[in-house]
């Protein structure tokens, strides 16, 4: 036996190749995340890798690097691409008004891989949005609607059988929360304040219509107005706003203590067993003279994967390989069911696949695909000192040390690209 497998290796090498068995190691893709494995985007995430590396194995491994700071994480895969240390296959938030990422040369070229299979799992409005100058240096990977979700004991508790439809009803209910001993709404100014933002962009919307909203301006009546009425929302938070951050002000309301937080779907993860039927999706207020369609919605940016530019065919092939396992059909459902997050890549959900959803699930997907037209988050149009100077900002903004005029024109001399 020895001697046939000693003829055979030496037949291969003879003709220059390796008998599979005596192959080289398999090709090691690294992805960089934010996705900790104590969310549920996180746990879906580590199932699928660990799923390609069982049906590629001894071909490609993929090894997980993962940053769940995103603040910190995205500007550290800034530098990792500054410094030509780009991961192989990395996440990051888009921002029209800051395209280094795409513009600084390191980063792969998708559209010659992207055959006519692949390109039918996306909205052709993603991938145009995603294209330079002809070159597709990203993904869609997933843009989330941040929603209102709300407890619906306290509510009742405070005399309301319903989510509040005005702006008006919506600080009505605050005040009768609070008269309950309940903070209305979960609030934070540390990290990126996304909390605070998600509520000062609904507002925003509401006054500007969706237009102006996702115009990226700044600089106009309807933002001062709107952070007025995000000052006066901290009234009707937690004592610990200030300065808090995601953990803490998401674990206020699911913990109970505040009645609404504006969250995207991973929160659902997040919320225990004897909470979820008590935990409702609302549909945002508006101030009811038609400036935002009845079902708006405010989302995320899109949050597409990438990649880094190879010069090996075979760890280019790799990396491509690793994208679409991300993005088929299967892990897509994976994403959607398990870990809570809706990916950009076409799904089609069966009946059975609704029923096992949970109630908040459903109810977040009803209103996902309701949404009759929807505005980015306004920070994610934000340069990275706007971004940077936001959370003190908004602290300065809730403590009454700057005005609302103020807050706008310092965020917006802040905010030069």
């Amino acid at each position: 036996m020895k001697r046939t497998l000693g003829i055979i290796l030496a037949l291969c090498l003879l003709v220059g190749m390796a008998p599979v068995s005596y192959a080289q190691e398999p090709i090691e893709i690294n992805i960089y995340h934010h996705m900790s494995s104590d969310t549920a985007r996180g746990q879906a995430t580590e199932k699928i890798l660990e799923m390609f590396n069982q049906e590629y194995e001894g071909i490609y491994k993929a090894v997980a690097d993962v940053n769940p700071d995103f603040p910190t994480y995205q500007e550290k895969v800034k530098a990792m691409i500054a410094a030509n240390e780009t991961p192989d296959i990395f996440c990051y938030t888009y921002n029209p008004n800051d395209l280094s990422r795409q513009k600084s040369g390191r980063l792969m070229d998708l559209m010659p891989y992207m055959d006519d299979e692949w390109k039918a799992r996306f909205n052709q409005s993603d991938l145009d949005l995603l294209t330079l100058d002809g070159k597709l240096y990203s993904l869609p990977r997933a843009q989330q609607a941040a929603v209102f979700y709300y407890n619906e004991e306290l509510l009742e508790a405070a005399g309301y059988d319903h989510f509040p439809t005005t702006w008006d009803e919506f600080f009505d209910c605050a005040e009768a929360l609070k008269e309950n001993g309940v903070a209305a709404i979960s609030l934070y100014t540390a990290d990126d304040a996304w909390y605070a933002t998600g509520l000062l962009t609904y507002v925003f919307a509401s006054l500007a219509g969706a237009e102006l909203a996702n115009s990226g301006t700044i600089e106009c009546e309807e933002m001062v107005q709107a952070a007025e009425y995000l000052q006066k929302a901290f009234a009707y938070t937690t004592n610990d706003a200030v300065g808090a951050n995601y953990s803490v002000s998401s674990s206020n309301f699911l913990t109970g203590k505040t009645a609404m937080v504006i969250d995207g779907p991973w929160l659902i993860g997040s919320i225990p067993e004897d909470m979820v039927d008590k935990i409702k999706v609302g549909v945002a207020p508006s101030f009811g003279d038609g400036k935002v369609a009845q079902n708006y919605l405010v989302t995320d940016a899109q949050a597409p994967w990438a990649a880094a530019a190879q010069e090996d065919p075979a760890k280019a092939e790799a990396v491509v390989t690793l994208l679409k396992y991300l993005t088929n059909e299967e892990s897509t459902k994976i994403y959607t069911l398990e870990g809570s997050e809706y990916q950009s890549a076409k799904l089609t959900l069966t009946d059975e696949d609704m029923a096992s959803m949970n109630s908040v699930q459903r109810e977040y997907f009803n209103v996902y695909s309701d949404g009759e037209e929807s505005i980015v988050n306004v920070q994610r149009n934000l340069s990275t000192a706007a971004n940077a100077a936001l959370p003190s900002l908004v602290e300065s903004l809730v403590l009454g040390e700057i005005t609302a005029e103020e807050f706008v024109s310092q965020l917006a001399a802040e905010n030069d690209y």
